[in-house]
């Protein structure tokens, strides 16, 4: 199954951490396709299009994805998710507030924060120890 990447933008560019996290996705080992949502993102889109590695854009042009609200965008997200092993979004604030919602909704569990990916079910985390 391919992969699904929420891709951040500004309806025209995309954000460094959106083509990290195609990287990430890359090392899955499927297909990856990146969902751009917004209003007039068209250029964003094609920027998506022409990142190494991704086989398909899906673009959703509305205005109520302008601002990329995480209650709009995970409503989304919800709807698309099915089709994919690993749904993927930058560790932004944008990612963190929106993926939790959507693992909500589909009752899975979320890796959040990973730096590593050793295999498609076997990620690495970083350990916080404390005051040491």
């Amino acid at each position: 199954m391919p992969i699904l990447v929420i891709a951040e933008h500004d309806n025209q560019n995309l954000k460094a951490a959106t083509l990290n996290t195609v990287t990430a996705a890359l090392k899955l080992g499927a297909d990856v396709h990146v969902l751009i949502a917004g209003a007039g993102c068209a250029a964003a889109a094609q920027a998506a299009a022409k990142v190494a590695g991704v086989t398909k854009v899906l673009v959703a042009d509305a205005a109520h994805y302008e601002a990329q609200g995480a209650e709009n965008v995970a409503e989304l997200v919800k709807g698309l998710a099915r089709d994919y092993s690993h749904v993927l979004a930058p560790a932004s604030s944008a990612g963190k507030n929106m993926l939790p919602r959507v693992a909500a909704q589909l009752d899975v569990a979320q890796i959040s924060d990973i730096v590593g990916i050793e295999a498609a079910d076997t990620f690495v985390r970083p350990i916080y120890a404390g005051n040491a």
